[in-house]
């Protein structure tokens, strides 16, 4: 598509370019004096050369902004990927809290059941001996 806009685009400047140019003068005697210049096809050339290095840098130029600013989104994205990835791991690690703490309660609750279970036994062998 480029390479079609810039043949368009050279195309113009160079029918812009080579149209004849008039310079008329006023005589001394009234009449006037019309001269036509027409541009030598190195004369087009140099101005659709210069043109078109002007089309070429201005394209670039845009390009640049353009990786710019897909380079500032794509750190946004890396950004907002890292955030989720810390948040997940915090909430990971509040997840591993939370179960070692019922584990423990659940640790705790087993051994107060067994002495529990050991007090009621050598009450009821005491209770047998009396």
């Amino acid at each position: 598509m480029t390479t079609s806009l810039k043949t368009l685009f050279a195309a113009a400047i160079a029918l812009s370019f080579t149209a004849c140019s008039t310079d008329t003068t006023k005589n001394a005697d009234g009449s006037t004096t019309t001269e036509v210049t027409t541009p030598s096809a190195e004369q087009v050339g140099d101005k659709v050369d210069a043109k078109m290095d002007a089309a070429g840098d201005k394209m670039e130029a845009a390009g640049d902004k353009m990786d710019a600013k897909m380079d500032a989104a794509g750190d946004k994205m890396d950004a907002a990927a890292d955030r989720a990835k810390a948040n997940a791991q915090e909430a990971g690690a509040k997840m591993d809290a939370k179960m070692d703490a019922a584990g423990n309660k659940m640790d705790a609750m087993g051994d107060a059941a067994a002495k529990s279970a050991r007090q009621t036994k050598e009450n009821m062998k005491a209770a047998a001996n009396k």
